[in-house]
């Protein structure tokens, strides 16, 4: 698959195996975790193998999931400028890892419980969300079936994402490459399928740049923003300027 193909390829499963990641897996994931805390300040990403406890009699997961018992803690010092986003974008380049290697995944806003991650917080610090992965059991239950079809009920065309709809075409020959970065931004996972990201182009850039955006008056929404980003970034080979309404290129690589 090339890198749209893979983005393509990504959604949300919450059935999974018993049976335990290879320690091939395992190592691999462990390497990219420790690279993005190693080179993102403020993202303290921890990895749980073989492990259900957030889940295991939470009323508000009971049933959503099967067999989750692995799985990325979002932990971030949350007062490093722009980590809500960072913490998006980097969890969903380690998704994208994780379906390289085949594995399924789902981003866990709220149905779990944090109490039950066994992680120490220093001042600061908190826990923004969980990231499920594991092998995909192949099947999908009827209440897992529902959950599908009530978060997906809206379909979007791409040009949705962009503002204003009727200059998508002119700006698709201006920039070369916004095509194909929309088309991946209409792919990210986002909580409930709210879809808070729009593309603009930012007309106090010189020339203007592509730019994403999202209303922060809910600071969920930063979280959408980053894993927007990573998407538009991975297929068009760039790399963003981080801050909301800031251009999706041009950025340097922390």
């Amino acid at each position: 698959m090339n890198k749209l193909e893979l983005i393509k390829s990504r959604h949300s499963v919450r059935s999974y195996k018993t049976e335990p990641l290879s320690d091939k897996i395992q190592n691999a994931l462990k390497a990219e975790v420790t690279m993005i805390n190693t080179h993102v300040a403020g993202l303290k990403f921890q990895l749980f193998f073989n492990n259900s406890d957030p889940f295991n009699g939470f009323f508000k997961s009971y049933g959503t999931f099967e067999n989750p018992s692995n799985y990325l803690a979002a932990i971030v010092d949350d007062g490093v400028e722009n980590i809500w986003e960072k913490a998006g974008y980097y969890a969903e380049q380690f998704v994208i890892k994780c379906c390289e290697m085949g594995l399924g995944t789902c981003f866990v806003g709220g149905t779990y419980d944090s109490k039950s991650v066994n992680v120490q917080l220093k001042a600061g610090e908190k826990i923004l969300f969980l990231v499920l992965f594991g092998y995909p059991s192949g099947h999908i239950r009827l209440k897992e079936k529902w959950l599908v079809n009530f978060v997906h009920r809206k379909k979007y065309d791409v040009t949705h994402f962009f503002e204003p709809e009727y200059t998508f075409e002119k700006a698709c020959k201006d920039f070369p490459g916004l095509d194909k970065g929309i088309e991946a931004v209409a792919c990210a996972p986002s909580s409930l399928n709210k879809r808070p990201v729009r593309l603009f182009i930012g007309k106090e850039f010189g020339e203007g740049m592509v730019c994403a955006k999202v209303d922060n008056k809910n600071e969920k929404n930063l979280i959408d923003l980053g894993i927007a980003k990573f998407n538009y970034n991975f297929v068009t080979d760039t790399h963003c300027q981080w801050g909301n309404g800031q251009p999706l290129t041009g950025g340097e690589i922390d």
